[in-house]
């Protein structure tokens, strides 16, 4: 197991020069005028560019996934947990999204919150609330074609730990229940057809549990279909080191 994560670490490392490079030329080629009152680009033209930087941009996105979950997995993940309050972590992962929000026209609010201290590290908390709200945008549109709206929440539970639960919400589809045990899985997806065409690499949900499961927490999917979904994770709260926990 370990030769074959250090493979895919190595391999998705060495990817990353190439294809920002393809990036690079694809955007470079995109923005260039017509010089000396030559045409510009056909249509054609830049849509085949187009096509090339999306799979580009697709592919840079699953090699940066495998580089994350490589290191998740690896016995020497690099975590940091200090005291963290709750609702500045959601606060500023809401913030760091904006760019996404406005592209999908989605409705991201805030619900009930608590400035309760966790003990965790930050950029992990960040990535999954960023990889969970993000789904829930892309994945939870309703059938009816409406906009995405999400509601993310977090409050205090004292059972069977002194903890504070982070609730990620979606009005969508849904998800059956037979995957529901499923999804944090490597590659695994509900609707692959959907996945392929948002660009999803089938692995947030994994490095998620990863990342939650290393600081001591828990972290489940609950869903109903045609009303929507919910992801729940949990983090111990600033009192007691990570390391005291079962």
């Amino acid at each position: 197991e370990r030769t074959q994560r250090d493979f895919v670490a190595n391999v998705s490392h060495e990817l990353r020069t190439p294809l920002t490079s393809i990036s690079g030329y694809v955007e470079t080629l995109l923005d260039m005028p017509g010089q000396g009152g030559e045409p510009g680009l056909s249509p054609m033209a830049r849509e085949f560019l187009g096509t090339i930087l999306k799979n580009a941009t697709r592919m840079t996105r699953l090699t940066e996934d495998l580089l994350v979950m490589a290191r998740v997995e690896g016995p020497s993940a690099n975590l940091n947990p200090v005291p963290l309050r709750s609702d500045v972590l959601v606060r500023d992962a809401v913030k760091a999204l904006r760019g996404l929000v406005q592209e999908n026209e989605a409705i991201l609010e805030i619900g009930e919150m608590t400035e309760t201290q966790v003990f965790a590290d930050q950029d992990s908390v960040m990535q999954v609330l960023g990889n969970l709200i993000e789904n829930a945008i892309k994945y939870g549109q309703p059938r009816n074609g409406s906009r995405s709206r999400v509601v993310i929440t977090a409050r205090e539970i004292n059972e069977p730990y002194e903890m504070v639960e982070f609730h990620v919400q979606d009005f969508g589809a849904g998800i059956a229940s037979e995957h529901l045990n499923r999804i944090f899985e490597r590659f695994y997806r509900v609707d692959k057809t959907r996945s392929r065409e948002s660009g999803g690499t089938g692995l947030g949900l994994a490095i998620a549990r990863h990342m939650v499961q290393s600081q001591g927490g828990t972290i489940r999917a609950e869903s109903e279909l045609g009303v929507g979904s919910t992801f729940l994770f949990t983090l111990p709260k600033a009192i007691y080191p990570v390391k005291d926990l079962p």
